[in-house]
C-alpha cells in the first residue's frame, strides 16, 4: 500500500443481492451504459494450417527483375529433411511459372502438379524420416500486388522513385518465390539480388559481397543470414538510397534514406541503438541475429512497418526534414519493430491464430520504452489511447484474442491482436508483479528461442516462474471474447466509504471477469491504495481512514481492460479534473460533457486547455471546448485560443486543436472578427507544418473572401508529405471563390501522383458544368494537358471533364488516344464515354 500520510484502512467486500442504503444523497449524473446488442462475434471456418512433413533448413535465392513487365526471374535451392516416410513434397508458390524443378544433387528433374497456391512434387522414390533432399527450382513470378511490389517500375511518375519491396506476412512471400510459407517453419538464408548499379539493395543478414560479375550488366549483392527464421520474414528491397552506418556495441546499424533526407537521418532513426540496448537489458537476451540491423523506407507500403529479421521496412512517411522533426517522432514505430526481433522473430507464433503473441508483446514494449525514455505520463497516455482504440473496435465486434475462426489470416491484423493483446500483457504484469513478470519474459525467450509457440506455451512459462494457476487468466482474456463493463458508485460518510461495483456487460456472450484493480482512496489527510478482487456480478467494498474520505477512484492508472460507468456529482467531477493523476483527469474530461451547462465547469475546462501540465490533457480540453463552444461567450473563448501560439504552447497538437475551436466559433462583432483574421493569418506563419495547414484550412472556411489572397503563396510551398499544398487545395475548395480557380489550376498542374493534385482535379471536374465561359476555357486547357498524364486516375478525370465541358476541340486527340493500346477496362470506358459526348456536341454545333 502506498501512502502519503499514515492512514489506517479497512477493506471488506461483500457479494450483494440487493443494493445498500446510501450514506448521503447528492444530485448525481449517471453515464449511460452503451447498448450491448450491436457488436458481433466473428464466426468463420475453423482454420488449421497445413501439416509440415518436410523440415526446411536452408534456402538459397537468386533473383533479378523485369521492371517493364513487373516480373521476378529467379532460381532457388531448398535443403530439406524428411519428417516421415513419404514420396512427395508440397511447397507454396502462387502466380509462378517453372522452367524446372529438380534434385540439385542428382541433377534429375521431378514431375509436379501445380494449383493456384501449392505445388506437389513427385520425388520418384520413398524418403525415410531423416533423409535429406536439395530441391532446385527455376521460376518466373508475376506478383499481383501481393508479396512483392514494384513502385513506379517504368519511371512514369516523375516524383516517385522506382523501387521494389516485399512484405511476406502472413503468407505472401510465396507470391514471388517458392518456399514453405508457414510461420512454424525456420530456415537460414542466402540471397543474391541482381540490379542496375544505381540501386542499393537490402535483405536479411549481412551483405557479404557486391560486384558486377563477368558478362553481366547488373551488379549482384550477396546477403546471408546465419540463424534460422520464418519464411514470412524473408525480405528484399531495391531503390536509390543513401546509407548511413554507425556501430554501437556489437551491432552495425544501417539507415537507408532518400538523398534529400540525409541531413536528418539521425532524427529519423533517433535512439534505434538505445532501443536495442534497452531490449537486451530487459529481456536478458543479447541481439540474437547476425550483428547488423538495417531500416529502409519504401513508397506505397501497405503497412507502417514490417519487422523482417535484421532488415525492417518502414513506410516512406518516416522520412522528414528538419522543420517537421520538431513535431514528429518515429520512436513508437521503430521500437515496435526492434522488439519484434525477439518477440516474433526469435520466438514465433506457430499459426496465425496465435499472432497476438507476436504483436501483443510488440505493443506492450512500445509503452515500456516510453516509460524508460519519456517518463510515466507519456507511458500512461500511450496506454490510454491503446485502450480507447480497442474499445472503438469492440463496439463493432469482439473475438477471442487467440482466434482460429478467421476467414483469411489478414483478418487477424486488428486492434484485438495489437492493442487488446498488449493491454492484456500489461494486466498480467500488474497481476504477477515486476519480479515474476520479468522472470517469465526471460524464460519465454530462453525456452523457446528459434522455435514456434502458442498461448499454452505462454501459460506454461508464466506458471513455471510464478507457481500460480494462470488458466483462469488465460481463458478469460485470451480465449474468450470481450471485456467487462463496470458500473461504479460510491457513498461516503466522514471517514467511511462504500464502493459498489456491478458487472453490467452481456454475460450471455462474455464471462463474468475476475480482476484485481487498485482502488485509490483520497482523504483530507492524504491518500491510500488498496488492491481488491472483483469477480462477481455485484460487490461492495468498504474503506475506512483516520481522515475524512473525499473520493474513491477505481483503477486510477487504468490497468484493467474494463470500461467504467459511474454516477458522479459535480463536486466529485471538479475534484477529479484537478487530480494529480493524469488518467483521472483524462476520464473526468470525458464525463465533463454532461456538466457543460454549468459555468464553473466550462471555465475550468478552458483553464485546463491553457494551463494543464500535460499536453494530452490540454489538447483534450480544447477538443471539449470546441464541441461546446456555442455555450461560451466569444469574448471568453478568444483569449484562451489566442494564447495557444508557439511562444506559449510548445505542442503542435494543442495549437491545432485551439484553431479548431475558432473554426466552430460564431462571431458577429466586427472587432472580434478582425482579431480572429489577424490571429489566423499569424498562425499561418507557425513553425509547424501541421499548424500552418490547419490555419490555411481555417482561412478558407472562416474568411472565404480573403482566402485566395492569403493562401495562394502556400500553393508553391514544399512541405512534409505535401501537408501545406494539401491544405491549400482544401482551403480553395472551401472558399468557393471564383478567384480560387487560378490556385487550383496551379496545384493541378504539378507533376506526379499527389493528394492535393487529386483534390484540385476532382473539384474542377465536379464543377465543370457550372463554370462561366472564360473559366471553362481555362479548365478545358488544363484537362487537355492531363489526358496525357502518366497517372491513370488523372487521365480518367480529364476524359470526363472534357466531356462535361463539351470541349469538342479535343475530340480528334481523344480518338487518337483511343487507337492506342489501353489495357485498363475502366479507362477505355471513360474515354469512350467522353468521345460519345463530344461527337454529340459536335453535331449540335453544326449550323
Amino acid at each position: 500500500m502506498n501512502k502519503k500520510n499514515v492512514l489506517s484502512a479497512l477493506v471488506i467486500f461483500t457479494i450483494l443481492a440487493t443494493s445498500c442504503a446510501p450514506f448521503f444523497w447528492e444530485e448525481m449524473y449517471e453515464e449511460d451504459v452503451p447498448g450491448q446488442e450491436e457488436w458481433v462475434i466473428p464466426d468463420g471456418p475453423m482454420q488449421v494450417l497445413r501439416e509440415r512433413t518436410w523440415d526446411l533448413h536452408h534456402q538459397k535465392l537468386r533473383v533479378r527483375f523485369q521492371f517493364e513487365m513487373e516480373q521476378v526471374l529467379g532460381e532457388t535451392e531448398m535443403l530439406f529433411t524428411s519428417m516421415q516416410e513419404q514420396s512427395e513434397l508440397v511447397f507454396d508458390a502462387k502466380t509462378m511459372e517453372f522452367d524446372s524443378i529438380y534434385d540439385v544433387r542428382a541433377g534429375r528433374k521431378f514431375d509436379y502438379a501445380q494449383d493456384s497456391a501449392i505445388v506437389t512434387v513427385q520425388l520418384g522414390r520413398q524418403f525415410d524420416e531423416g533423409d535429406t533432399l536439395a530441391l532446385g527450382i527455376s521460376f518466373v513470378s508475376t506478383p499481383p500486388q501481393r508479396g512483392l511490389y514494384f513502385v513506379n517500375p517504368r519511371g512514369e511518375d516523375p516524383v516517385k522513385p522506382t523501387q521494389i519491396w516485399t512484405l511476406g506476412q502472413p503468407e505472401d512471400n510465396s507470391f514471388w518465390f517458392p518456399t514453405i510459407d508457414h510461420p512454424a517453419e525456420r530456415a537460414t538464408q542466402e540471397t543474391w539480388i541482381s540490379v542496375p548499379d544505381r540501386f542499393k539493395t537490402l535483405s536479411n543478414g549481412l551483405l557479404l559481397d557486391s560486384r558486377i560479375l563477368p558478362g553481366d550488366s547488373l551488379r549482384t549483392d550477396f546477403w546471408r543470414l546465419h540463424q534460422p527464421h520464418a519464411p514470412y520474414l524473408f525480405v528484399l528491397a531495391v531503390g536509390e538510397y543513401e546509407i548511413v552506418e554507425e556501430k554501437k556495441g556489437d551491432v552495425l546499424y544501417r539507415y537507408y534514406v532518400e538523398h534529400e533526407f540525409v541531413n536528418t537521418v539521425d532524427l529519423i532513426y533517433k535512439n534505434t541503438a538505445d532501443m536495442v540496448a534497452f531490449s537486451e537489458e530487459v529481456t536478458g537476451v543479447p541481439w540474437p541475429w547476425d550483428p547488423v540491423y538495417s531500416q529502409a523506407p519504401v513508397h506505397d507500403f501497405i503497412a507502417r512497418g514490417m519487422e523482417n529479421t535484421t532488415a525492417t521496412l518502414l513506410y516512406d512517411a518516416v522520412q522528414f526534414d528538419l522543420r517537421a522533426s520538431q513535431d514528429l517522432s518515429n520512436q513508437d514505430l521503430i521500437m515496435h519493430e526492434v522488439i519484434h526481433q525477439w518477440f516474433g522473430n526469435l520466438v514465433t507464433c506457430k499459426d496465425w491464430a496465435n499472432l497476438p503473441l507476436n504483436e501483443g508483446f510488440a505493443n506492450y514494449f512500445e509503452s515500456a520504452y516510453r516509460l524508460h525514455k519519456d517518463g510515466r505520463e507519456e507511458y500512461l497516455w500511450q496506454n490510454h489511447n491503446d485502450r480507447l482504440r480497442y474499445f472503438t473496435e469492440a463496439a463493432s465486434y469482439r473475438r477471442p484474442v487467440i482466434f482460429y475462426k478467421y476467414d483469411e489470416p489478414e483478418d487477424m491484423y486488428d486492434r484485438h491482436t495489437y492493442q487488446k493483446a498488449g493491454q492484456v500483457l500489461r494486466m498480467l504484469h500488474d497481476y504477477l508483479g515486476d519480479e515474476m513478470w520479468w522472470k517469465g519474459v526471460r524464460l519465454w525467450l530462453d525456452r523457446h528461442a528459434f522455435d514456434s509457440v502458442d498461448v499454452f506455451d505462454f501459460q506454461s512459462v508464466f506458471e513455471d516462474v510464478s507457481g500460480m494457476d494462470l488458466y483462469p487468466f488465460i481463458d478469460q482474456w485470451f480465449l474468450k471474447p470481450g471485456h467487462p463493463y463496470l458500473e461504479l458508485s460510491h457513498e461516503i460518510q466522514g471517514n467511511h466509504a462504500e464502493l459498489l461495483v456491478r458487472q453490467v456487460h452481456d454475460t450471455l456472450r462474455q464471462p463474468h471477469f475476475t480482476m484485481f484493480p487498485e482502488v485509490l482512496v483520497v482523504t483530507a489527510g492524504g491518500e491510500m491504495r488498496e488492491r481488491v478482487r472483483i469477480d462477481g456480478p455485484e460487490q461492495v467494498f468498504q474503506f475506512e481512514s483516520n481522515h475524512e474520505i473525499l473520493d474513491v477512484i477505481v483503477d486510477p492508472e487504468r490497468v484493467q481492460l474494463a470500461e467504467y460507468f459511474r454516477d458522479i456529482s459535480m463536486s466529485s467531477l471538479m475534484r477529479r479534473l484537478q487530480s494529480e493523476y493524469l488518467l483521472v483527469r483524462a476520464e473526468a474530461l470525458s464525463l465533463a460533457q454532461d456538466f457543460m451547462e454549468y459555468r464553473t465547469i466550462r471555465d475550468y475546462i478552458a483553464q485546463m486547455a491553457r494551463e494543464d501540465s500535460f499536453w494530452g490533457i490540454r489538447m483534450t480540453a480544447f477538443g471539449l471546448l470546441s464541441d461546446y463552444v456555442w455555450l461560451y461567450d466569444p469574448g471568453d473563448v478568444l483569449p484562451v485560443a489566442f494564447h495557444a501560439v508557439y511562444e506559449n504552447e510548445p505542442n503542435h497538437h494543442v495549437r491545432r486543436e485551439a484553431l479548431n475551436v475558432l473554426r466552430n466559433l460564431e462571431i458577429s462583432d466586427d472587432n472580434m472578427h478582425d482579431k480572429l483574421l489577424h490571429h489566423i493569418t499569424g498562425m499561418m506563419a507557425d513553425t509547424s507544418y501541421f499548424v500552418v495547414s490547419t490555419a490555411i484550412i481555417s482561412a478558407g472556411e472562416l474568411f472565404p473572401e480573403h482566402a485566395p489572397e492569403l493562401v495562394s503563396p502556400f500553393a508553391r510551398m514544399e512541405s512534409y508529405q505535401d501537408v501545406i499544398k494539401n491544405a491549400a487545395a482544401r482551403a480553395m475548395i472551401l472558399s468557393g471563390q471564383k478567384s480560387a480557380l487560378d490556385v487550383l489550376i496551379e496545384l493541378a498542374e504539378d507533376p506526379g501522383e499527389r493528394r492535393y493534385r487529386g483534390l484540385a482535379l476532382s473539384h474542377l471536374l465536379e464543377n465543370a458544368r457550372t463554370l462561366d465561359d472564360d473559366a471553362s476555357v481555362q479548365v478545358a486547357q488544363l484537362f487537355g494537358r492531363v489526358i496525357h498524364d502518366p497517372i491513370k486516375a488523372y487521365r480518367k478525370m480529364a476524359y470526363e471533364a472534357i466531356g462535361e465541358i463539351g470541349a469538342t476541340g479535343y475530340l480528334e486527340e481523344l480518338k487518337k488516344i483511343q487507337e492506342e493500346r489501353i489495357t485498363d477496362v475502366d479507362e477505355r470506358r471513360a474515354l469512350k464515354d467522353a468521345i460519345r459526348v463530344l461527337e454529340y456536341n459536335k453535331i449540335l454545333e453544326k449550323p
